[in-house]
């Protein structure tokens, strides 16, 4: 016959009964953090079923309210449940703004000319630049997604910048890896209605990376090109000082880590990749908070030092949209992007592991508008100053900086930017992307 608790517990010695507390107290705190895992589930599944749970919950909190580990509920509903890991910890500090309004440059067109049109395969054609794509999106219409994406990709703001970068890669516990300084320079081609450079008027527009730091990939350049025609490869070549010669690099290997940092090219603002390699589904409005405006480069907070602290939020309404790669190698079985309905830009991308559809990748950008530089002024890079006060009256955003978390190794890049507009001659621009200057440096 078998004893209860109470009678069990009377045989057992002094000793014995200690080290049986012990266990039910270490059996309790073991169900305690399985529990607390449970609650943040970060499957494919668990972030389509928060998308729907929350899709018409109203913030319980006001504009001027800085929000802490204490109002995790409150917040909840507006932060992608796989990130609720990395974003809620003891000593965040969320200063809560008022939802802001970015009008885009007045000389901004709007819709498509006559000459352009979606294909069967929701590849854009035929459109030259210098507007947004589809100021009108229907949900109920099929390509709804891919019309959401062209907007994002044509947003005004994507070029024609100057933008030094520095990178934190850390592991668990803030343990840093290494540290990248490098600094992009971006220009524009299709401008719409003309070419900056006369007789490339198929270049969409072109991109110079180069290397400061770490040590073994200091002076390393890498240029890109990218093209109007959507169905042409970009090109891409990459200078090593070590090899002493610019070599091509496949612009169409687009999953694989860029330069040893937590994100690839495909999730460059989100989505970088071709249209017609994913399927497209458009998942309806969600509020979420992010940080759309922030008041200068945000400080790296959390366990990790992952993710941003003391920075500004604010609610925003955002297009979500899913993506399904159709390549069967592809690391990602679902990508989902909450792209801002008034601004186009990315505020968060999430996604999954094709081996188990829990999550694999994500990143959340700062952004900074350029009429705030007239009364805010960010933090200048430790290696190059600029000019700030010239972003003022060009009527966009500027990327200030991104966490990207790979959750499998786990391991994320902190990035903070310090960008500033910048507009080269066709003379310039020529001699300044020119492949034989990557190795003299003539710039």
């Amino acid at each position: 016959m078998s004893l209860s608790v109470c009678q069990q517990d009377q045989k057992i010695s002094g000793p014995g009964r200690a080290l049986l507390a012990a266990t039910v107290i270490v059996g309790a705190l073991f169900v305690a953090v399985v529990s607390a895992h449970a609650a943040e589930d970060q499957s494919y599944q668990a972030l389509r079923n928060w998308i729907e749970q929350n899709r018409t919950t109203p913030p319980t909190f006001t504009p001027g309210q800085h929000l802490t580990e204490k109002d995790r509920k409150a917040l909840e509903p507006f932060i992608p449940q796989s990130a609720w890991e990395y974003y809620f910890y003891p000593g965040m500090d969320m200063e809560i703004t008022a939802t802001g309004h970015y009008p885009f440059p007045p000389e901004w067109k709007m819709g498509l000319p006559a000459s352009a049109r979606l294909d069967d395969k929701g590849v854009l054609v035929g459109f030259p630049g210098g507007g947004l794509t589809f100021p009108e999106i229907n949900p109920d219409e099929p390509q709804a997604a891919v019309k959401v994406i062209w907007n994002m990709l044509w947003r005004p703001g994507t070029q024609d910048y100057v933008m030094p970068m520095v990178s934190w890669s850390r592991s668990l516990n803030g343990q840093l890896d290494r540290v990248f300084e490098f600094t992009a320079v971006n220009t524009e081609y299709a401008h719409g209605d003309h070419c900056l450079v006369p007789g490339y008027e198929d270049v969409r527009g072109k991109s110079l990376m180069e290397f400061r730091s770490p040590r073994d990939m200091a002076g390393a350049k890498n240029l890109s090109v990218t093209y109007v025609d959507h169905y042409k490869e970009d090109n891409g070549w990459l200078y090593m000082p070590a090899q002493r010669k610019p070599r091509r690099t496949l612009a169409s290997e687009r999953t694989s880590e860029l330069m040893g940092m937590d994100f690839i090219r495909e999730d460059s603002m989100g989505f970088g990749g071709k249209v017609f390699e994913q399927n497209w589904t458009y998942l309806g409005k969600k509020q979420v908070l992010a940080t759309i405006n922030v008041r200068d480069n945000p400080e790296a907070g959390g366990p990790h030092l992952w993710v941003p602290n003391n920075a500004r939020w604010e609610v925003r309404e955002a297009h979500v949209v899913l993506i399904d790669p159709k390549k069967e190698n592809h690391p990602y079985s679902h990508k989902i992007v909450f792209i801002d309905t008034e601004t186009f830009w990315t505020l968060w991308m999430v996604a999954f592991d094709r081996k188990d559809d829990q999550l694999l990748r994500m990143n959340q950008h700062f952004l900074k508008y350029s009429e705030s530089y007239a009364h805010e002024t960010p933090q200048q890079a430790p290696y190059l100053e600029q000019d700030f006060s010239k972003n003022v009256g060009h009527h966009v955003f500027l990327h200030l900086g991104e966490v990207d978390i790979n959750a499998k190794k786990p391991h994320a890049t902190y990035n903070l930017c310090y960008v500033a507009k910048r507009t080269f001659s066709p003379g310039r621009a020529k001699q300044f992307y020119s492949v034989r200057n990557m190795v003299s440096g003539r710039r």
